[in-house]
């Protein structure tokens, strides 16, 4: 057994054949389901398929494998874009399991799309296995599914399991509307937070919570964004645009370090820097977003340790912008 399990963790941390790890030249999907493995050290995998006119359903599978046997909730990102742009998000939230979402809709016109398979990141190695199906008004670029060299396992995307779709998503890019009705794509309650992770997020039946990394936006004790922060502010942008329909709020938090009217006054200016830096550089509209300081008062995990001493890493996790999507 133990023997079974070590061949299939060498086995994921190789690339598996035919996986593209370069956005330039995706691999192009095959028909039936393509299967491959992923990690966050190997980096993105890249699709790319043609569709439409015509009814299109995308159905995605993702099983973590944990680390070193332990069952280990993780998550992983299926991004959609076409000439570059984003147009989608849905992330599939595994511990032991097989878990499988099949977002659907109808495209008016010929489409050629590059799919983004996005590994969780982490201070460890983590990874699984996947699975994509694209069905429908579908042209395929490969004569046979990809990913040969695969966790051998039936794990077929037409088993029955359930509801597996989210809620309304418009495309941004023309006309192209891929619907999604239903429930949720992220568990609720589930937090895909890590320390010294630019962005993560978190999705609750009634709104979608997005965390940046305060280390990461600004210099120590300043509000002024870094440049190095543009690349996660960019992915904001993108999913603000496919998300919101209303009013969106950007949220400032500290640690505990410090007199609490400055932290109040220090996380109120960040959360405006923030708003600033999308209304400027992603053309959002400035009346859509509204801006709040916490201080320190609604941290994510205690500042110190049990004994009481100082706990550096759970003060840099509380020390965040929030982007909260309402529902």
């Amino acid at each position: 057994m133990k023997k079974a399990w070590l061949a299939l963790v060498v086995a994921m941390l190789h690339s598996v054949y035919a996986q593209s790890h370069d956005p330039k030249s995706p691999t192009p999907l095959g028909p039936g389901i393509n299967k491959g493995n992923v990690d966050n050290v190997t980096g993105n995998v890249y699709y790319s398929f043609s569709a439409g006119p015509g009814h299109v359903i995308m159905k995605f599978g993702f099983k973590s494998l944990g680390v070193f046997g332990n069952p280990l909730r993780q998550g992983l990102s299926f991004d959609l874009y076409e000439n570059g742009k984003f147009l989608s998000h849905s992330i599939i939230v595994s511990t032991d399991k097989l878990e499988q979402v099949s977002p659907a809709g109808d495209l008016d016109s010929p489409r050629r799309f590059t799919l983004y398979v996005i590994p969780q990141q982490g201070t460890i190695r983590l990874g699984g296995y996947y699975e994509i199906e694209i069905t429908g008004a579908v042209i395929y670029g490969a004569a046979k599914a990809t990913g040969a060299g695969a966790k051998p396992e039936d794990t077929s995307l037409t088993k029955s399991v359930g509801p597996l779709t989210n809620g309304p998503v418009a495309l941004t890019n023309g006309p192209v509307t891929l619907t999604k009705p239903g429930g949720s794509l992220y568990e609720p309650g589930i937090t895909l937070y890590h320390p010294g992770q630019v962005l993560t997020v978190q999705e609750s039946p009634k709104e979608l919570r997005l965390y940046l990394a305060a280390d990461v936006l600004f210099d120590f004790d300043k509000s002024t964004i870094r440049p190095d922060a543009a690349k996660a502010l960019d992915q904001v942008i993108k999913i603000i645009r496919a998300k919101s329909k209303g009013i969106v709020r950007v949220e400032g938090h500290t640690d505990s370090k410090g007199v609490a009217s400055y932290n109040a006054r220090l996380s109120e200016q960040r959360a405006e820097s923030v708003k600033a830096w999308l209304v400027s550089k992603g053309s959002l509209n400035a009346a859509t977003l509204v801006t709040r300081g916490f201080g320190s008062a609604n941290s994510v995990v205690p500042n110190t340790k049990p004994d009481g001493s100082d706990d550096p890493a759970g003060r840099q996790r509380n020390r965040r912008v929030e982007i909260v999507i309402s529902k």
